[in-house]
């Protein structure tokens, strides 16, 4: 019967096991730092992508915000008149301003905040991703003091414009109104001469000076809440460009 030996294996010294777990460390160890420093480069990119569309968004409402003021000023005076016009002993004389200034109470431009990239920002976690804390803390109390804007701006649509429409309707001539204003364009003009009122009963109004003036006061705390979001928003801007390099 044969007789099959084994052919002897040397066994490892120490010294060999060792260099073999040194080379496996490493390896696993440059592998950690190698996805660490591509998970780095990726952030900062990300964050750099989130930075420079934010900035857009917050120029485009410094913009807005710069091309309504304006209007909005002159807006609050017309509410001023059309107040003492309701109140002057002479009001048949001056009811071309009257008209004017009446239809223009409840025309309203409300201010619309781009919130693309906040909105992403807080739906994916990405403000993990601002690195400067004075920056992200800038962030939220700029599109905080937008939030707080909104329920300014209902209150008026939908409580006070309501209220005063009401008591227009039975003082102003539907036919003039339709007349001065232009739906195409949303512009108003004052009617020619001084077109007839439908009433001048000192009570309604009152009433309709009353809700002028609630609107005209809603509207001066609205005008001072986007002149907050305005100066916040170029603040922002600043802060941002010296945090950040960016074109």
């Amino acid at each position: 019967m044969e007789v099959h030996h084994h052919p002897k294996v040397e066994k490892k010294k120490f010294k060999e096991y060792f260099l073999e777990f040194i080379m496996i460390f490493l390896a696993v160890t440059l592998g950690f730092f190698a996805e660490n420093i591509r998970e780095y480069i990726s952030n900062k990119e990300n964050e750099k992508v989130y930075i420079e569309s934010l900035m857009e968004d917050i120029r485009d409402d410094v913009t807005t915000i710069k091309k309504g003021q304006k209007v909005f000023e002159q807006r609050i005076v017309f509410l001023d008149s059309l107040i003492n016009l309701l109140g002057a002993a002479a009001i048949t004389a001056n009811t071309s301003n009257l008209y004017y200034y009446a239809r223009l109470a409840t025309k309203n431009d409300p201010f619309f905040s781009n919130t693309r990239t906040f909105d992403q920002l807080k739906s994916t976690g990405g403000f993990k991703l601002i690195k400067s804390k004075a920056v992200a803390e800038s962030i939220m109390s700029y599109y905080s003091t937008i939030e707080q804007l909104k329920p300014l701006e209902l209150t008026a649509e939908e409580g006070e414009f309501n209220e005063y429409r009401k008591i227009a309707i039975q003082v102003f001539d539907a036919r003039i109104f339709n007349e001065i204003n232009s739906a195409s364009m949303n512009l108003v003009s004052r009617p020619p001469g001084n077109p007839p009122l439908r009433t001048n009963d000192k009570k309604i109004l009152g009433d309709l000076a009353g809700w002028a003036h609630y609107i005209k006061n809603t509207r001066i705390g609205v005008y001072q809440y986007t002149t907050d979001v305005l100066e916040k928003g170029e603040k922002l801007i600043q802060q941002i460009q010296k945090e950040y390099p960016l074109k």
